[in-house]
């Protein structure tokens, strides 16, 4: 069975999971089940565990030959176990458990300074799953010391959804009770001083006082962090709060939910409306990495349900097709077709039901100062919300600079002789459209001809494309009329679901944008992180913009973790290195995507005439490694699933 029949099969099955139809996805699994690959039943597998499906599961692992009950998910290493934990499908969890005999700690590297918390009894108590807990416990799951480290962190936040947070404490210090013993009692309240909300309110309530009684003397703790425990501002309109995050685009809401997921306070300042960001149509295309982290932050259920799997992308040169079968390649790694809008209002629901600050209609944002000076003076940024004359006052301990590509605030706030930033203008536009139409095929699609130029077919919906035209810098909107637009895209780009044509629909958007990338450095100053866009540009060719922002909004989580968990200051240091790592390899993926992709200009106008003759020998070249080399498409396949 080929690559692509796998797919349909696959989708099929997926699709009987989800409306629960029993009987016909046993006899079509057991129909296809021999022509598919290992990967393909331990997807079919995390699919039934995700979506309360026992009796699936049931089928799924009856043949112990097809799939074994401690598979390893091929990107972040998960069983189905620990999947049914964060998904919370308790007859699932039982019977892997306690049928099955799942491996209980096989996502478990426990030591004494473990830092991933990725084990099965970390999920649970991340769920707050007190029965799976002690099921796990039960069944000799290992616990140390982050295991402790993050019921605390869960009993703040619990707090905030006015439940009882202690339960979970208790049964890890019923279970093992010499572990709190094994922990320094320094260590410990430094931790929970850094944990607490500025929220006055939060910090004296019953609750918390009683957790603290149980770990350390609440006293000491009170005289030890009274600036900390009692933050009140002397002025109605002074705010309070750990990480000021400015914008709310894929950069600043991520980091607001990795922070939230680790109990750190933050604000989101946006100078939109909720609305507008909800709307606001961009990016499509996910990387299996991003796929990875918005399930790693429980903002997955929608994006499992109605994403469209891409598992192979197809290159077209002058008409003919060669698909990357990606996901063969990488042994289970997809992207996912899923609009940018619809990853931003999956965000931003997330942090509302964890009770996140998210301020919209936010005008007039100027950060007043960068750094903390004394013990009174922490970073400040001075704002006023649409139609109120009043300023207002965000003090905080660091600023996220998540305001996109202008930058407006927070680039800008930058003594410009600090900074460097390095541009290169593509000598081409692309004419973006957006179209209701049957797509031309369930994959991307990457065109390229040798007289009309580059066009992308990109799914939106099974209803709606995302159409890209390679045009001239000078063009207009004027210059396209709809035939025009329909007629070239038929030129350049041949349909692959055996449609003869491209068919025409309804033009909802179109706009005209110049092809472009950037680097600012350095990414940060003093207590400022620029991160997304503001930070960097990259060519869209290779759909790395999005994917790229959620990456440093990780990687500048993870360093203001380890100095909030550690008081260290060695990963936010080296923030801008970290991040810069990460920029080269992926610009450079989208500068070589964008230089085979796209018609050269040759004309003697140009003032590379010469080097345009070399850039086309090879490009021809790329092209067909692309078509017959292995290696060059193993390439795309990684960097299109890092």
């Amino acid at each position: 069975m080929s690559e692509a029949n796998n797919h349909t099969q696959l989708q099929k099955l997926f699709y009987f999971i989800h409306i629960h139809e029993l009987n016909d996805f046993i006899t079509f699994y057991e129909q296809c089940s021999s022509a598919l690959k290992p990967f393909e039943h331990a997807e079919i597998l995390f699919r039934a565990c995700r979506f309360d499906s026992l009796n699936f599961v049931r089928a799924i692992l009856k043949d112990n030959k097809r799939i074994a009950i401690n598979v390893r998910h091929p990107s972040t290493g998960y069983s189905p176990l620990f999947i049914a934990i964060r998904a919370q499908q308790h007859e699932i969890i039982d019977y892997l458990d306690q049928e099955k005999r799942a491996d209980v700690n096989g996502n478990s590297n426990i030591s004494i300074h473990c830092e991933s918390m990725t084990s099965c009894a970390h999920e649970a108590l991340r769920q707050h799953d007190q029965l799976t807990l002690c099921l796990l416990l039960e069944h000799e799951a290992l616990i140390d010391q982050s295991h402790i480290f993050l019921a605390i962190i869960e009993c703040f936040r619990l707090l905030q959804k006015k439940a009882l947070p202690l339960n979970l404490l208790d049964i890890l210090i019923t279970h093992r009770p010499k572990l709190l013993d094994e922990i320094e009692r320094s260590k410990l309240t430094s931790f929970i001083v850094r944990r607490m909300q500025y929220s006055s309110e939060a910090a004296y309530s019953m609750s918390v006082v009683a957790l603290l009684n149980k770990l350390i003397n609440v006293d000491d703790l009170r005289s030890l962090s009274r600036p900390y425990l009692d933050p009140t501002p002397t002025e109605s309109r002074s705010h309070y709060t750990k990480v000021a995050i400015i914008g709310a685009g894929p950069a600043g809401l991520m980091l607001a939910a990795l922070l939230a997921r680790s109990g750190i306070d933050s604000v989101v300042l946006e100078r939109h409306s909720r609305s507008y960001v909800e709307n606001n149509i961009r990016a499509g295309v996910l990387e299996q990495s991003t796929v990875d982290l918005l399930d790693e932050i429980n903002v997955s259920e929608r994006l499992f349900k109605e994403g469209i799997v891409q598992r192979r992308v197809n290159f077209q040169f002058d008409g003919e097709n060669t698909a990357i079968p990606i996901t063969e390649i990488t042994q289970g790694k997809s992207l996912v077709i899923y609009g940018q809008q619809y990853v931003l209002h999956d965000l931003i629901e997330k942090l509302i039901q964890d009770n996140q600050q998210l301020w919209f209609n936010i005008d007039s944002v100027k950060i007043d100062r960068h750094d903390k000076i004394g013990d009174n003076h922490p970073p400040m940024i001075r704002f006023r919300r649409h139609d109120q004359n009043d300023e207002e006052e965000l003090h905080c301990d660091f600023i996220a600079g998540c305001d996109g590509a202008t930058s407006p605030c927070c680039r800008q706030s930058i003594p410009s002789e600090l900074l460097q930033t390095i541009h290169h203008l593509y000598p081409f536009s692309w004419l973006s459209i957006l179209a209701d139409t049957p797509p031309s095929g369930t994959e991307l699609i990457y065109a390229h001809h040798s007289k009309y130029g580059f066009a992308l077919h990109s799914l939106r919906s099974l209803t709606r494309i995302r159409f890209h035209l390679q045009i001239s810098p000078t063009d207009t909107l004027a210059d396209w009329p709809d035939d025009r637009i329909w007629t070239e895209l038929n030129e350049r780009v041949k349909p692959i679901n055996g449609q003869t044509s491209i068919t025409k629909g309804e033009i909802l958007e179109r706009a005209i944008f110049p092809l472009r990338s950037s680097i600012t450095l350095p990414m940060q100053y003093k207590r400022l992180f620029l991160v997304g866009d503001a930070a960097h540009i990259v060519p869209p060719t290779g759909a790395k913009g999005l994917n790229l922002a959620v990456k440093y909004a990780r990687v500048l989580a993870e360093a203001l973790v380890n100095f909030y968990d550690n008081e260290k200051w060695d990963k936010l240091n080296d923030y801008t290195q970290t991040c810069l790592s990460h920029i080269v390899k992926n610009q450079e993926f989208a500068n070589w995507m964008t230089l085979v992709m796209h018609k050269l200009d040759l004309s003697e106008k140009s003032n590379r005439q010469n080097a345009d003759l070399i850039d086309q020998y090879t490009q021809q070249e790329l092209q067909e490694n692309i078509k017959h080399s292995s290696i060059f498409q193993c390439f795309i396949a990684e960097m299109y699933t890092l």
